[in-house]
């Protein structure tokens, strides 16, 4: 007697057929696109980190820089023996190269130290600027600057302001970013006026007695 194999079940015989359920299995079972999933989730990350390396290196050279042309300013206008004070504010952008200081604020103050009771304060004598606002003359601008401690001493100081441009806008708390940026300096050369030697910027007046 010959035994027959038991028929599959109605069901299973027709989805193991089926065509949809053929290419399902087969899309269960393949590998070829796990990679590409893989790093369509962590490119994103990848290119933040790119990005990264390339953006807070290029802020933190900048404000350096910054901090270098401020210091550059202030020696120049110390000496007196400029012909434009342009050549001034030109030097800022020279001492930055390679970065840009496009759209900074400059502020150049000739000051004098006074006394006003019993304690010392630092007074503007005149004060140019280019982008910004110069300081008011006469104005006070606080306590005397380390080494110009005795009434009667004479400073240069250079200020400036700069709003950070970053080439791309991924990190936020890099769009609107400022940097600032401020140096005071004895005077080197100048004119003997009350005494004292002392740089008049352009369009001011000597620091009065």
């Amino acid at each position: 007697m010959r035994l027959r194999r038991p028929f599959p079940a109605r069901g299973r015989a027709v989805a193991a057929e089926h065509p949809l359920t053929r290419t399902l299995v087969r899309f269960g079972r393949a590998q070829g696109g796990a990679s590409a999933v893989e790093f369509a989730f962590i490119a994103p990350v990848l290119l933040l980190l790119f990005v990264a390396t390339i953006e807070i290196p290029r802020a933190i050279a900048t404000n350096n820089r910054l901090a270098q042309a401020t210091i550059t300013m202030a020696d120049l206008a110390s000496k007196s023996d400029y012909s434009d004070i342009n050549d001034v504010f030109s030097a800022a952008q020279v001492v930055a190269s390679p970065y840009s200081l496009a759209g900074i604020g400059i502020v150049l103050t000739a000051g004098g130290v006074y006394q006003a009771g019993n304690d010392f304060v630092a007074r503007v004598c005149s004060s140019v600027q280019q982008g910004d606002q110069a300081r008011a003359v006469g104005s006070d601008i606080g306590p005397p600057p380390a080494g110009t401690a005795s009434k009667g001493d004479r400073f240069v100081m250079a200020e400036t302001r700069l709003s950070y441009r970053p080439l791309f806008s991924f990190f936020p708390f890099l769009n609107g970013l400022t940097f600032t940026a401020k140096t005071v300096w004895p005077v080197r050369e100048g004119i003997a006026k009350n005494g004292q030697v002392e740089v008049v910027l352009p369009g001011g007046s000597p620091c009065p007695a």
